[in-house]
């Protein structure tokens, strides 16, 4: 059985070598896997919905595939409190978590969420905003901003995705030595950004590689529905996601920008099937 062995600190998949994760399970039956998180001690929201985006894939084409879950009982607790196993055991993903009760690493605002569509969008974007004023989290225009980028990132996916497996979103609150921080990440398992924005003929652009398509979606009105008043969302995010203290990862195919590069270039990455967005706001 093949193995995926994310790092100790999983951040996101562009650390697992591409030619691991290279087969993509949203048109290939892939072989029995398993992804390995044995020896992972923290997990980042990115990481976490990469888990669930490529094994719900996977398990949707009939492979059979299972999580490992990590050795360290705080982060399987907090695993499973963000309800990643709960979520792959309903599809039918194998998850040895017996005997793990949930607990919170950080404080996790909004669990992972299904969304199928703008009503789920504006539920999520509200709990959030209750969440974060039941927990005493921030001011109250951070709340705001934090439930705008979400409903942003959201609204894209549910949008644009069409996604088979849905989109899942989730909002983390962790206070780091930097500062504390509030995370928001939305994945989907769909068609990507590239082949969106081929939808809109209007456009006239040559999308050849999925990196380019990421630039060229972060410019303003740019969009794959044709429509004059669309295409904010990824810009006005990625406008706010340049302020210091805040970053902003996108993963589409095979195109990434990555967190650390201020200037928000994309370039070729591993395979992300489908679409992450995250994106962290400063307290």
């Amino acid at each position: 059985m093949r193995q995926i062995r994310p790092p100790a600190n999983f951040f996101h998949v562009d650390q697992i070598p591409a030619s691991v994760v290279a087969r993509d399970p949203r048109v290939t039956t892939l072989d029995e896997f398993a992804v390995d998180l044995r020896m992972c001690d923290f997990l980042r929201p990115p990481a976490i919905l990469w888990t669930l985006t490529y094994c719900l894939l996977a398990a949707r084409r009939g492979t059979s595939c299972h999580v490992m879950v990590p050795k360290h009982v705080g982060v399987a607790k907090y695993l499973k409190a963000a309800r990643l196993f709960d979520l792959l055991k309903e599809h039918g993903v194998s998850v040895d978590d017996h005997d793990i009760e949930p607990v919170q690493q950080g404080r996790i605002v909004v669990p992972i969420r299904r969304l199928e569509g703008q009503s789920d969008v504006e539920r999520i974007a509200n709990d959030a905003l209750s969440s974060l004023a039941d927990q005493n989290l921030g001011a109250v225009n951070q709340r705001i901003l934090v439930t705008e980028t979400l409903t942003e990132l959201a609204g894209n996916a549910v949008e644009h995705g069409n996604s088979p497996i849905g989109c899942y979103g989730m909002v983390q609150y962790y206070d780091w030595q930097e500062g504390p921080r509030f995370l928001c990440v939305v994945a989907d398992g769909g068609v990507g950004i590239r082949q969106s924005l081929m939808k809109n003929p209007d456009l006239g652009l040559d999308l050849s590689t999925d990196w380019d398509a990421i630039e060229i979606a972060m410019q303003e009105r740019v969009t794959g529905t044709g429509h004059p008043h669309r295409g904010k969302g990824l810009f006005e995010v990625s406008q706010e996601m340049r302020k210091p203290g805040s970053e902003l990862l996108i993963h589409s195919g095979l195109g990434i920008v990555p967190r650390e590069d201020p200037q928000m270039r994309a370039r070729e990455g591993a395979l992300f099937p489908g679409t992450l967005a995250y994106a962290t706001v400063r307290t």
